[in-house]
Parts: C-alpha cells; sequence; structure tokens
C-alpha cells in the first residue's frame, strides 16, 4: 500500500450527499462541504465515527443530542461518535470536516 501525502483537486472523489472527499489518513479522512445551498431539516443520524468541524462561510444549525446550535463563518463544531444529530442549512455553506476513524461517507 502506498501512502498519500497529497491529494490533489482533480483527483478528489464525491460522495452520495454532495461532499467532496480530501484526504484519508490511518487515523482520520477529511471532506469539504462547498456551497451547499439552503434545505429543510435533514433526517436524524448517528455515525460510528467523531466529526470535527469548521464553517468557512454561510450559516447553519446543528441539533447534537437535542441541543440546537447557530453555526456561523469561523465556528468549529463538534458531533461525538453514535450522538443522534441533524442539521438545516440557513445560508449557502461552505465547511471542512475531519472524521474519525476515517470514513468513505
Amino acid at each position: 500500500m502506498t501512502s498519500s501525502y497529497k491529494v490533489s483537486q482533480s483527483d478528489t472523489t464525491h460522495g452520495p450527499e454532495g461532499e467532496h472527499h480530501l484526504i484519508r489518513g490511518e487515523q482520520s479522512s477529511m471532506r469539504l462541504w462547498h456551497r451547499e445551498e439552503p434545505s429543510g431539516e435533514k433526517p436524524e443520524t448517528m455515525n460510528e465515527y467523531e466529526t470535527l468541524g469548521y464553517v468557512i462561510e454561510g450559516r447553519a444549525e446543528l441539533t447534537v443530542d437535542g441541543q440546537t446550535i447557530a453555526l456561523a463563518p469561523g465556528d468549529s463544531y463538534r458531533v461525538p461518535m453514535n450522538a443522534p444529530h441533524t442539521y438545516r442549512i440557513l445560508e449557502t455553506l461552505t465547511a471542512v470536516e475531519v472524521t474519525s476513524p476515517p470514513t468513505e461517507k
């Protein structure tokens, strides 16, 4: 197995929900939500990985374990592994996320 130390923009892959998969390490992976348009609330879900995120532009509401938080540019957020959560994009959103362990979702 060869190690990836760089992934060029032309080599990124896209996931089923519009996310751009950037780079994957042994313990985590990185993805980008680029200019996601406002939408209704997404169905509540739970994931087998922790998510750490940073909002570059736009606004969203994230509900984790029943607590709703407003997200704006410059805000960081965390969704613990197996925590019930949902979100709603209020203004066109660009955010970068790291998941641990790595995921293709």
